[in-house]
């Protein structure tokens, strides 16, 4: 009797690994109230006008949402200073992650990935059968001449994750502008800024100016981390019409829910919450930095809203004496980083509890 059998490349892929949740730590040492520091979230909560909306949404529950995603579209289009025509909307950056996937890789294509970026690059690619080729990084940073020596006849996309996750390094404006010259134009080079909005450095380049242009470019955002949307998953695509207009074909007709669609539009007209949470990461990284100094502790210097500290062999137990103080940090190990823990920002009060623990535990 026949059995039945999933496509053999499913067996390629390793299961993602979310950070530890709150309610798991609650349970397994009886933290009253434990601090979450590890899945780079917005730590000040939703933009207010996106709660707003999501009040007076809820009404039309019931509705199926906006296939197109219009309004929601009009904003962002607006916000990223791009064609509405050249967006696309999805159910967080993932859902455009796969719909990309889906749409250019087959078996047999080869996608390269930078060796310690975020892991759903790899996840999606291999759904569809295609190999990973790894790139190299080069102290922490993803590694330009890397990337471009592992370009072969096989490859169909490259994934670049900028600012990188879990480094928070990025790359310059030069180095950017560098590989698109140099990524042939049968390969699709797809630009994740997800952590865009928080750079601090002046010579960064957001591609989303030049994807509409570019033939064989898509720059990649989430509402996830600036606006404070990660339970609600909004993410964008920005391309060439062409490029969105394959998408759209597999798209699920309704994949951005009606509470997402208003709130990721009212949040992304939040000037001021955005401000605010920008100040608040870069004191709250500033805040780190000094204790990390104080303490002796290396650390990769951050573009986003989290910071990879150098721990050393005791890491692992460092990590879990954080969780039995009802502090989650992340653990890299998973990644080839044995000796680091990565912290995102909390509040002031949360950051302080943090570096508190640290010290007493060192």
């Amino acid at each position: 009797m026949k059995t039945l059998e999933p496509v053999p490349w499913v067996f390629t892929i390793p299961e993602y690994t979310p950070g530890t949740s709150k309610e798991e730590i609650a349970r397994r040492y009886g933290a009253a109230n434990p601090i979450k520091l590890a899945s780079n979230e917005n730590p000040l909560g939703p933009s207010p006008k996106a709660l707003q909306a999501i009040g007076a949404a809820l009404t039309s529950s019931h509705i199926y949402p906006d296939p197109d995603s219009k309004d929601l579209r009009t904003a962002a289009s607006r916000f990223f200073g791009c064609n509405i025509e050249g967006l696309i909307a999805g159910n967080g950056s993932d859902e455009i992650i796969d719909l990309i996937c889906r749409a250019y890789l087959k078996p047999g294509d080869e996608v390269i990935i930078p060796s310690c970026t975020f892991s759903y690059y790899g996840i999606a690619a291999r759904a569809c059968g295609a190999s990973v080729a790894q790139s190299p990084m080069k102290a922490h940073r993803i590694d330009m001449d890397g990337i471009k020596a592992a370009i072969s006849p096989k490859t169909k996309a490259i994934f670049v994750a900028n600012p990188n996750n879990p480094t928070g390094t990025y790359l310059p404006k030069d180095e950017v502008l560098s590989l698109i010259d140099k990524v042939p134009k049968n390969v699709l080079l797809i630009m994740d800024e997800a952590y865009g909005a928080f750079v601090r450095a002046d010579d960064f380049l957001s591609t989303t100016s030049l994807s509409q242009s570019k033939s064989n470019l898509i720059t990649i955002h989430t509402l996830s981390k600036s606006h404070g949307l990660a339970g609600l998953r909004v993410g964008f695509g920005i391309a060439t019409t062409e490029i969105i207009s394959t998408m759209l074909r597999i798209k699920p007709p309704f994949n951005v829910n009606i509470l997402a669609q208003k709130a990721g539009e009212a949040a992304l007209y939040d000037e001021d919450f955005l401000k605010k949470t920008l100040a608040h990461a870069r004191d709250s990284l500033d805040m780190l930095y000094e204790a990390f100094d104080r303490l002796g502790l290396a650390y990769v210097r951050s573009q986003t809203n989290f910071v990879l500290v150098h721990i050393g062999k005791g890491s692992k137990r460092v990590y879990e004496d954080l969780l039995k103080k009802g502090i989650i940090t992340r653990h890299m190990a998973n990644i080839g980083l044995d000796e680091y823990i990565r912290v995102s920002i909390g509040l002031p009060e949360e950051n302080s509890a943090f570096i508190a623990a640290l010290t007493e535990i060192l």
